[in-house]
């Protein structure tokens, strides 16, 4: 990273600013403590909330737009920051509002026509006694059958219209009975409000249906059932061909809005002195060169862009850009759990992407499984599940499979011992009988690990130029080298004329630690031997899967009758292999996160967000 400063005179900021945000590749810091905060620009508070507003509509707009269906030409719509924005966006608010209000008028004319056809088809014959010149008005009403309650309705609505009604009734089904009231429109809003009093749920009819006779307002019916899903779809078209013009419209003004929102607000953050700005930030150093030839073309020489390498004191606040090749990419989403490496540390991506592939396979270590792995990994990435961390995971799920193959290869295993029966033999380790071996060379794995881990520390240290704390961790390397061969010299492992070397490597090296960094330092001989024994579930996982293949193929070959055996062993394969998906990336991810990242990891870098019109 680069730390730069951009200055110049101070009509130039607000263009200055435009040029960077249109860039993207500065992070904006506070000015330096010689400058003031910039002045806001005339007008600009009002500008801003002008803006803010304009969001909040376009956002409340948007939301109501339906999915765009077919082409339009776009909308044109004023410049974001005036009021003529907002009184268009109100106006196309008013339209929309307009559109959906008739298209949902339409809908509930559709639902209460079916059901009031329902109604009066059910309770054919379709006449009344009304006198046609009171105008009649058809109620239709769903209660439970209840003669007691039928009947005191009929004398209410007798008692309202003064004996000029009918009522007609006649069960819809073994609950319900459907009831048909005919009155004078004289009568009609006592009744409403009878039934309202009630709680009686009424089937309503449109007014326009009012003073007909039944067999006309059954033809009306009909005919507008007929007419109404058409209706309903021009509503629908409307509002799609609204949505088609008018959403490219909305998403170009509202990224016009939040980008000169963030400007307004990134003036704030530069200073000012009588006559000049400046900006200051942290970039990629690569983009410096083509940050200053883009102000050059766009500003001319009014404008500097100074750059520099951030200073030590800095580094625990500047961002933090991974730099990995295409292929270790992926590999970065391994360090989700914790948080990014603080500036000037170590990146451990390349020694994730070797060492948890490794520790999968070891623990796996399958042909078959492994070869399952790779075709499903392989059609994960080709389908593009998932997006880009998808695409990401697959690859890392890819290389794992390929180490489980290659183990599976080494241990002579394809689910289990079948692979014997296919010719396939050990070709370093049979680790369901030499589980000692097997011991051995997962804890020697374990010893490289966190030696390593120690020498990254080490490489760490000497970059911040902490000499005593890289003099430290080198000793306890050393100790922790020199107490194994100890150990393995009294195992008998080594020769014995190597164990007073050792010895005294470990007394002195123990020396050295607790002089560099205190009595402390003898407490690190234990926990790096903690450290490296925790390796051994690796062995543990790796032998249950073993063994559990061992069952399962056991259980095919002797439970009678023959096809539940072979069911039940290939239900157990797809639990061992459900089970080695999850064990080996948990124990995997904890021992890089606890004994491994502990040597050298410094957590607390800031992921670099860029003044960006995306941003």
């Amino acid at each position: 990273m680069a730390r730069v400063e951009v200055l110049g005179p101070r009509d130039l900021l607000p263009r200055a600013l435009e040029l960077l945000q249109v860039r993207g590749a500065v992070e904006l810091r506070p000015a330096p403590a010689a400058a003031r905060p910039a002045a806001p620009l005339p007008g600009a508070p009002e500008r801003a909330a002008r803006l803010a507003e304009a969001v909040r509509q376009i956002d409340a707009l948007a939301g109501r737009l339906p999915p765009a269906r077919g082409e339009a030409a776009p909308l044109e719509l004023p410049e974001p920051g005036t009021q003529e924005l907002l009184d268009r966006l109100a106006t196309l608010e008013s339209e929309l509002a307009r559109i959906e209000a008739g298209r949902a008028a339409l809908a509930e004319e559709r639902e209460a026509t079916a059901r009031f056809a329902r109604l009066v088809m059910a309770l054919a014959p379709l006449t009344h006694g009304v006198d046609p010149a009171a105008e009649p008005e058809l109620h239709g009403l769903v209660l439970r059958t209840d003669p007691a309650a039928l009947a005191l309705l009929e004398s209410e609505v007798r008692r309202l219209s003064g004996g000029a009604c009918e009522v007609k009734a006649r069960p819809l089904d073994a609950e319900h009975t459907g009831v048909l009231v005919v009155v004078p429109r004289a009568a009609g809003r006592a009744l409403t409000a009878l039934f309202f009093e009630r709680g009686v749920d009424e089937v309503r009819l449109p007014p326009a249906y009012g003073g007909r006779r039944l067999l006309d307002v059954l033809l009306l019916l009909s005919a507008r059932a007929r007419a109404l899903p058409e209706e309903i779809a021009a509503a629908d078209a409307a509002l799609a061909r609204l949505g088609a013009g008018l959403a490219p419209a909305l998403a170009g003004a509202r990224a016009r809005a939040e980008g000169e929102l963030a400007r307004l607000h990134a003036m704030g953050s530069c200073g000012e002195t009588r006559f000049a700005f400046v900006a200051t930030g942290y970039m990629p150093a690569e983009q410096v060169a083509a940050l200053r030839a883009a102000v050059a073309a766009e500003l001319g020489d009014r404008i500097t862009v100074l750059a520099e390498r951030p200073r030590r004191s800095e580094w625990p606040q500047v961002p933090v850009v991974l730099r990995n090749r295409g292929w270790l990419r992926p590999f970065e989403r391994l360090l989700a759990l914790v948080s990014l490496p603080r500036y000037g540390s170590v990146d451990p991506t390349p020694w994730l992407a070797l060492f948890f592939p490794l520790f999968f396979g070891l623990v796996l270590g399958d042909v078959a499984f492994g070869a399952a792995g790779v075709a499903v990994s392989l059609w994960a990435r080709r389908r593009g599940w998932g997006g880009r961390a998808g695409r990401d995971l697959a690859w890392v799920a890819l290389w794992c499979s390929a180490s489980s193959a290659f183990f599976g290869l080494l241990y002579g295993e394809a689910l289990g011992e079948l692979g014997a029966h296919l010719g396939l033999h050990p070709l370093l380790l049979d680790r369901r009988r030499g589980f000692m071996s097997f011991l051995a060379g997962v804890l020697a794995l374990g010893g490289v690990h966190v030696l390593l881990g120690m020498g990254l520390g080490v490489g760490s240290a000497l970059r911040e130029r902490h000499v005593r704390e890289a003099v430290g961790r080198a000793a306890k390397g050393v100790l922790l080298v020199a107490a194994a061969a100890s150990a393995a010299a009294l195992a008998g492992k080594l020769p014995a004329g190597a164990l007073r070397p050792a010895l005294f490597g470990t007394l002195g090296a123990l020396a050295v630690a607790v002089g560099a960094e205190g009595p402390m330092a003898a407490l690190d001989l234990v926990l790096g031997l903690g450290n490296v024994l925790s390796y051994a579930r690796l062995m543990a996982l790796g032998l249950a899967s073993a063994m559990l293949a061992e069952v399962a193929n056991l259980i095919a070959a002797t439970l009678e009758p023959a096809p539940v055996g072979i069911a039940i062993g290939v239900l157990l394969h797809a639990v061992n292999f459900s089970l080695c998906l999850i064990s080996p990336i948990v124990a995997a991810l904890r021992l890089h996160y606890v004994e491994f990242f502990e040597k050298f990891y410094q957590e607390g870098g800031e992921p670099f967000r860029p003044f960006a019109l995306d941003a």
